[in-house]
């Protein structure tokens, strides 16, 4: 790969993370008049996934050996932190790589929130 290749692939990661910070910023000034009851089900470049958005679907989801380090993060957290700990620990339970996790992660609570679509 040329030079201007790579740095022309790694601008494009860069604005993709740039895109996801400000769409989880939207959805975090959005206020919360929604439930989510069970793990939000998202369709996202062809592969479907059931996304947990919930303490007790994010713990659920967490392979046993996480789960209690999941659990003190929690229960140590200030109010303020929680919706971060969920997402940071949701993202454990989403296959596929960083980036991709994201995104999957991002379509669900969008969907979950009633912004936009299941699919991508």
């Amino acid at each position: 790969m040329s030079a201007d290749a790579a740095d022309a692939e790694e601008e494009a990661v860069v604005q993709r993370l740039k895109a996801q910070n400000d769409a989880f910023a939207e959805l975090d000034r959005q206020p919360r008049t929604y439930a989510v009851h069970g793990p939000v089900r998202v369709k996202v470049h062809g592969e479907t996934f059931d996304v947990p958005l919930t303490v007790k679907d994010v713990r659920a989801a967490l392979p046993e050996d996480l789960r209690a380090a999941f659990d003190g993060e929690i229960d140590a957290a200030p109010p303020a932190m929680a919706g971060r700990l969920i997402r940071k620990w949701a993202l454990e339970a989403i296959p596929g790589d960083a980036i991709d996790r994201v995104d999957v992660l991002l379509r669900a609570e969008q969907l979950a929130a009633g912004l936009g679509t299941a699919a991508a």
